[in-house]
């Protein structure tokens, strides 16, 4: 779900697929908070008034009533931003959470017996009847239905006013005073617990908007370094080493790339340009003058790094490709990154992020007999030197923010849910990269060094040790590890069966593409794919 709003028929599948994700989330909250209240001691029956007396039962009103699922469903849908989606989750959690603990302090319930439905049988009294027999009459005050149709109405409201229609803003607002109407209508709740409920969705509403109108606990601010000299240095290293595609000695032609080697260059493609939108975060989230112009360098190269792929398979007659699923889930996962918020995360992933698929791509891509060339050599030793400054500023930043973020100033890190989606992306985008990689000849035990230095850094760096949010990343490493150990063995004994998993990146290349199409390249300002028909067939072998 984006932070900038994306007209709804435009959205691609995957867009669509978290708002239904948000419902359902947000409808499991909301009966767990109401499951756990019917577990209270015996209910109260509250007097009735002169008005529940005088309200009649209605039974067609349970339409209106039960309608909130299909309301928070059309709701989600509409959601317009990634924003809004954590407000409405964090509204309707507060509701179900508010009158959860109201229903277990002091558990009341509605006297039903009191008006028997009509023997005339018909859908709506069906409806009511089945409504009755799955739904307890306890957990009356306040009432829930009313508090969530309430917090959704606000909520929707202000989607609205923003929108191309502010005038239909008054609707969720007829909806959630009908619905309220038909608590009373219905016999389910008393008089007293409709402004209750309404009481606690505003209240709720209120909170949510407060929660989430700036940063969340994971919010580390801006980067600022205590000591800037060591980044200054650096700097004057990376202005006096920067080059130009047009430096490198490209021949105008180049002999046709087997299928598999050009599925493998895209996904490189595409994980230069991860790195590049992470250094664009970075440089944004800089306030040290010499950061941010390094940041912005290093941005640069990452870009020219890709148009150097680019370049390479124009030169061979080869297509650019759709980005696999996993290099797909980070692209898309930049639509909730905010340089004010993640920036420690994008800090510390980087460096891992780099050492973990560059040290294991770049240097097979320069031995492979279909790339071997002197201009080849040339931008690979020119790439690795870049990579090299990229590193070293990166541990840079990290152990500075280690410094000042170590022990419990640096927990609340951990609160970041992009923590779990960037985690979430990884093993698919290494599957693609590597299955495919093996394929054409790749040998796993190169990426066990890489994964030790790593899993060893904070011997090097002190001050990681004391860094929370360095050690989910440790456990990235020990996965990562694991799965190399688990490959290697497979390989020695004959069980990798290298197609099977080649066939699996094909099948979760397709799922990418159905679920995020081409307007995730749009969105990342990455170039258009070139039909598949160009795709070579001469001395198409696969290795």
């Amino acid at each position: 779900m984006s932070d900038t709003p994306i007209p709804f028929l435009r959205r691609p599948l995957f867009d669509h697929l978290k708002r239904v994700a948000g419902w359902m989330i947000s409808g499991a909250v909301v009966l767990y908070f109401y499951g756990l209240a019917k577990l209270a001691g015996p209910p109260s029956t509250l007097p009735l008034t002169a008005l529940d007396l005088a309200i009649p039962l209605l039974p067609w009103t349970v339409w209106i009533y039960g309608s909130g699922t299909k309301a928070a469903l059309l709701g989600w849908m509409m959601v317009p931003d990634a924003r809004a989606g954590r407000r409405l989750l964090w509204t309707l959690a507060l509701c179900a959470a508010t009158t959860s603990l109201c229903f277990t302090f002091w558990p009341t319930t509605y006297p039903r017996e009191l008006y028997p439905l009509p023997d005339a049988l018909s859908a709506s009294i069906v409806e009511l009847a089945d409504l009755r027999d799955t739904d307890s009459p306890t957990n009356c005050l306040p009432s829930l239905h009313v508090a969530l149709a309430w917090g959704l109405a606000l909520n929707w409201a202000g989607w609205l006013r923003r929108g191309r229609y502010p005038s239909t803003a008054a609707l969720p607002f007829l909806w959630a005073t009908a619905v309220s109407v038909g608590t009373l209508t219905t016999k389910q709740h008393y008089v007293i617990d409709v402004p209750t409920g309404m009481a606690v969705g505003f209240a709720a509403f209120a909170v949510a908007r407060r929660a989430v109108a700036g940063a969340p606990l994971s919010a580390d601010g801006r980067l600022v370094l205590a000591d800037p000299r060591p980044v200054e240095a650096l700097l004057a290293r990376v202005r006096a080493h920067q080059w130009r595609l047009e430096d490198v000695p490209w021949p105008d032609t180049i002999a046709p790339l087997p299928p598999l080697l050009v599925r493998l260059l895209n996904e490189v493609i595409y994980v230069e340009e991860i790195a590049r939108l992470n250094f664009e975060l970075l440089r944004d989230a800089s306030d040290t003058p010499a950061l941010r112009e390094l940041y912005g360098h290093f941005a640069v190269e990452e870009r020219r790094h890709a148009d150097g792929l680019r370049l390479l398979l124009a030169r061979a007659g080869a297509p650019l490709q759709a980005p696999g699923l996993g290099n797909a889930l980070v692209l898309d996962q930049f639509d909730s990154l905010r340089p004010d918020v993640d920036a420690a995360l994008v800090a510390v992933s980087t460096p891992v992020f780099e050492t973990f698929l560059d040290a294991g791509t770049i240097p097979f891509l320069k031995a492979h007999p279909a790339l071997r060339s002197p201009a080849f050599d040339v931008f690979v030793e020119r790439v690795c030197t870049d990579e090299s400054a990229h590193l070293a500023l990166n541990w840079i930043v990290v152990r500075d923010l280690a410094r000042r973020r170590g022990g419990l100033a640096g927990l609340r890190l951990l609160a970041n849910p992009n923590i779990l989606r960037g985690m979430a992306a990884v093993p698919w985008m290494s599957l693609e990269v590597y299955a495919v990689a093996h394929r054409l000849g790749y040998d796993f035990g190169t990426l066990l060094p890489p994964f030790g230095r790593l899993w060893r850094l904070h011997e090097r760096f002190p001050e990681l040790a004391r860094f929370s949010l360095w050690w989910p990343y440790r456990l990235f490493v020990v996965a990562g590890w694991i799965a190399t150990i688990v490959c290697v063995g497979l390989v020695r004994t004959g069980l990798m069966f290298a197609d099977v998993w080649v066939l699996v990146t094909r099948v979760t290349g397709l799922v990418a593409r159905v679920l995020f199409g081409d307007a995730l390249l749009r969105r990342r300002g990455l170039p258009p794919l070139t039909p598949v028909a160009s795709v070579p067939t001469a001395n198409a072998a696969a290795s």
